[in-house]
């Protein structure tokens, strides 16, 4: 897919669809990319306030064709939440007015005030390296205002040994591949009962990174596990599971607060974790991890949540100030400087918090805070070109733009089965309590009814029986045909 698109651009033969581009001057054009909470949250907002106007245009790009929240991402790795509970399809959550496509970004011309998207044609094949489309069709899409959202992406710093031989923890694929790997691999260490060595292997599980996706990855993991274990594998021993922690910073969950992070690695490690910090990974085979100490640790599963950086279009974006990972810098009003009238927040940018001085930390809390100012501030721009008619009484309430200025006051971390430790206004709380706390609150974010109501539904069902751990393994498309393709070379 990606050296057909490379070849049609090479060549300079990228058809267009004119339709998409609405030329008419009397309608503005606010143009979206993104689908995450970030973008979703722009998108909520002009709705609320643009959805009778003719005048205004909303467009949203996204590559998939639904909003992930992307938070519970441990809890579908480890059978809590159902896989669609946590996608819902972005179509329900645009107005009748406003378009969405779903298409790859190829690229973007500030200057030009254009975007040039790709997306595959017809019918694909599946092939043992991948979904392949033999054919792809490019669109231009012009725009007045531009909203840059597109988020992060997994990143394992140069590291080809990490990058062929680690499970990431980043999209829903990735949960579902988790989850299946887990189960395999449980599975093996039962029949291996006579070798005990190749069974402990089995059973010792790295993730690296402690930030919220490895810390929380490893607390859940960490019960699913042991559960798992005592319910149904009786060849394996629950004290040879290990979950192992590795860390290259000196403390967990660097955005926090010193004082809660160094709480939560306290209650992971009484939960049975083990956490290793000031450590760092230097290669990995399919079967052991290296530690830059030369140290190896013989495991078959190694999870990596150790870093993110911003999409190539966005690291590689011409006229734009970077910082040092590759966002782009923003100022207080979010605007990409230098550029009237484009707006960068989220994962993807550098927006500096003015409480503390340094950047915002990548949570989601904090992509809906960004864009909430960011509708506000194009909502501004538009009432002053419209010559500031005050008509709309709600729509007169965003008369002036607004900087940033954000303190969270809910910032918890799920390490474990009914186990959460955060700080709720300035309080730390943990355990059971805190746990029911930040449930609520990650439900209270769901996008619609009816995804609340069925997460709900699943967590009643959950306390109320207590049921054990559902491990049911699927087999995903990609691991169907490579069982063909092995069947079919022997």
């Amino acid at each position: 897919m990606i050296r057909l698109i490379e070849n049609i651009l090479i060549n300079g033969d990228i058809p267009t669809n004119d339709k998409l581009m609405a030329p008419d001057d009397a309608v503005t054009r606010i143009l979206i990319l993104g689908g995450g909470f970030a973008g979703v949250q722009v998108l909520t907002k002009l709705q609320h306030i643009f959805e009778n106007d003719a005048s205004i245009d909303i467009t949203l790009v996204s590559s998939d064709n639904f909003f992930l929240f992307s938070p519970k991402l441990p809890e579908v790795a480890v059978g809590m939440i159902e896989t669609r509970h946590i996608a819902t399809p972005i179509r329900s959550l645009c107005k009748k007015r406003t378009k969405f496509y779903e298409a790859n970004i190829e690229s973007i011309d500030l200057n030009s005030k254009q975007v040039v998207l790709t997306h595959a044609i017809g019918s694909k094949s599946a092939s043992p390296t991948g979904w392949q489309s033999h054919r792809c069709s490019c669109h231009k899409i012009k725009y007045d205002y531009l909203i840059l959202a597109l988020g992060s992406e997994t990143t394992f710093f140069g590291n080809s040994d990490l990058a062929n031989n680690a499970l990431t923890i980043k999209s829903l694929d990735d949960a579902i591949i988790i989850r299946n790997h887990i189960l395999s691999v449980l599975e093996q260490a039962d029949l291996e009962y006579d070798d005990k060595e190749l069974q402990k292997s089995l059973m010792t599980f790295v993730i690296v990174g402690g930030g919220f996706a490895g810390t929380e990855t490893a607390g859940q993991l960490n019960d699913f596990v042991h559960d798992s274990i005592k319910d149904y594998y009786h060849n394996i021993e629950s004290k040879d599971a290990r979950i192992i922690l590795v860390d290259a910073h000196e403390r967990i969950l660097p955005e926090v607060s010193e004082d809660l992070a160094e709480f939560a690695l306290q209650k992971l490690r009484e939960s049975g974790v083990e956490v290793m910090l000031n450590v760092r990974l230097s290669g990995a085979t399919p079967e052991s991890v290296r530690l830059d100490d030369n140290n190896v640790i013989s495991s078959h599963t190694l999870i990596w949540g150790g870093g993110v950086k911003p999409d190539r279009l966005i690291a590689n974006l011409p006229s734009c100030e970077h910082d040092k990972d590759g966002r782009i810098i923003v100022n207080h009003y979010l605007e990409v400087m230098g550029h009237n009238r484009v707006f960068a927040l989220g994962d993807c940018a550098c927006v500096t918090d003015p409480n503390t001085g340094k950047p915002y930390p990548p949570m989601a809390q904090h992509g809906i805070r960004q864009g909430e100012l960011v509708a506000r501030n194009i909502i501004s721009l538009i009432n002053r070109r419209k010559g500031g008619d005050r008509g709309d009484v709600e729509r007169a309430f965003f008369d002036s733009k607004v900087p940033i200025d954000y303190k969270p006051k809910v910032v918890m971390a799920q390490i474990g089965k009914r186990n959460c430790v955060g700080i709720l206004l300035r309080f730390k709380v943990h355990g059971f309590t805190a746990w029911l706390l930040w449930r609520m609150y990650y439900l209270a974010n769901l996008p619609t009814r009816e995804k609340k109501l069925r997460v709900l539904l699943e967590w009643a069902t959950d306390v109320v029986l207590s049921k054990k751990r559902d491990i049911t393994r699927l087999n995903t498309f990609t691991e169907t045909d490579e069982k063909k393709l092995e069947s079919s070379q022997l």
